[in-house]
């Protein structure tokens, strides 16, 4: 697939939530909205600190932080969520209030005939990639890999995970102290800026501290959205949501850190990053992005409120500009060229299982043929191996996209190559098994 060329004009749907899980602090799931946290102003130098007289200091509570290794996390939380959702027709009370959110008893169908489903970080990067292309800044190239399946009609795409000897290595690697400081401003800021249902006092007794931080402790989004002609599924963290003044409703918030601005370029290199905070809350239906702006020695100066959908105005005409829709136009494009390829690809897959397997058959006896629960969908007529098959083999694909830019590659990910990462067990291709078994059911003969 060649990138060198913009991409026809896509729209995206305003998102709406489908169902929301959290993380607790040793990462447990929970069906729920545990973790939610709530948005109030950080102290700040702007702001005399709340009247307090003293910002906040990022660096607080850094010595007892603990870095934990990132590994890009599978689809299982999401995929359990949606079935939990569906399967027990949850309706519980509203996620955000106010905010529309897709019924449950509506949700089996939703899952089943949506095109793709992955994490709020692939869609960014797909939704970014235009911004990569050979003649753009350096400061926007970054390159990605994913592993992507389909299953009656759906794309299941994630990051591809270390393998287990570079999961060891990383374990082992430090990064450098400025590093992890500048890391943990983040998260420091998150902290300052919200409480949970039930704020516990500092014991510290640091004013606006919401507490130490914990990386584990998630409060997570499911939402539908269509992007051109595909129906997507995204699931992502949210940081916290901010009551109206009238405590009737609710927005969602995600809260950004900022070198403080000096200069022309440090402001060029805020409106590089301002493509990916746009497009990490754009696709997730965040409307509002609260940036904390810092010195270099940690001090909180000010924290400004923007609106998502401003932000494609604030960067036009400037050195770090970038284009949303073709941004936008692209992702859709790059999904289009997979489900069409992968399309292909796994009808001719079924074609030669089926094949092999009849030949069986007549010694073995009847086999036990699965088929996707979506009647309309493309691939839904063809056979699927049974759950204990399909743990076995079933195909998977490598998608890349590496610099310099010029054209996505995809190639089939051998059952050798893909159990190097050591999380295979109980999972066909890059779904639960439990998942799998959910969304096919056994093949009847007429």
């Amino acid at each position: 697939m060649r990138t060198n060329e913009p991409s026809p004009a896509a729209s995206l749907q305003q998102p709406t939530l489908v169902g929301s899980f959290s993380y607790d602090a040793s990462k447990a799931l929970h069906f729920d909205n545990s973790s939610k946290r709530w948005f109030r102003e950080p102290p700040t130098e702007r702001n005399h600190g709340n009247g307090t007289g003293r910002a906040a200091d990022l660096n607080f509570g850094f010595d007892a932080f603990t870095e934990k290794v990132h590994t890009p996390d599978p689809l299982d939380s999401l995929l359990y969520t949606l079935m939990h959702r569906a399967s027990t027709r949850d309706s519980a009370s509203e996620i955000v209030r106010g905010a529309p959110q897709v019924g449950a008893e509506l949700l089996d169908a939703e899952v089943l005939r949506t095109n793709v489903i992955t994490w709020r970080g692939i869609m960014t990067k797909l939704c970014t990639a235009w911004s990569c292309h050979p003649e753009a800044p350096k400061a926007f190239r970054e390159g990605f890999d994913l592993n992507v399946m389909m299953l009656g009609n759906t794309l299941f795409m994630e990051e591809v995970p270390p393998t287990a000897q570079e999961a060891q290595a990383l374990a082992r690697q430090r990064k450098p102290r400025r590093l992890q400081k500048a890391m943990y401003y983040g998260y420091s800021f998150e902290s300052f800026c919200t409480e949970g249902a039930t704020p516990k006092p500092s014991a510290a007794q640091v004013p606006g501290w919401g507490g130490d931080v914990n990386t584990n402790v998630q409060w997570c989004h499911i939402v539908k959205s269509r992007l051109g002609d595909n129906r997507v599924m995204i699931g992502g963290e949210v940081d916290c949501v901010e009551e109206s003044s009238s405590g009737a409703d609710e927005t969602v918030v995600e809260l950004k850190t900022n070198m403080q601005l000096r200069n022309e370029e440090d402001e060029f290199r805020l409106h590089v990053k301002m493509l990916r905070m746009y497009m990490q809350s754009f696709l997730l239906g965040v409307k509002t992005i609260v940036i904390g702006f810092r010195d270099e020695h940690g001090q909180l100066l000010d924290a400004k409120h923007y609106r998502t959908a401003d932000l494609p105005r604030i960067v036009r005409d400037k050195k770090g500009r970038w284009d949303a829709n073709h941004n936008l136009a692209f992702g859709a494009h790059i999904l289009n060229f997979l489900r069409t390829e992968i399309g292909a690809e796994m009808e001719r897959w079924c074609f030669r299982a089926v094949h092999n397997l009849r030949a069986m058959e007549e010694t073995h006896g009847a086999y036990p043929w699965h088929v996707h629960r979506t009647a309309g969908s493309f691939l839904g007529h063809l056979p699927l191996p049974c759950p204990r098959d399909a743990e076995l083999e079933y195909p998977v694909f490598r998608v890349s996209f590496q610099p310099p830019f010029s054209q996505l590659t995809l190639r089939l990910v051998s059952p050798q190559e893909l159990e190097l990462d050591g999380r295979r067990q109980g999972r066909c291709g890059l779904v639960p098994t439990e998942f799998y078994r959910w969304a096919t059911q056994p093949m009847t003969t007429q």
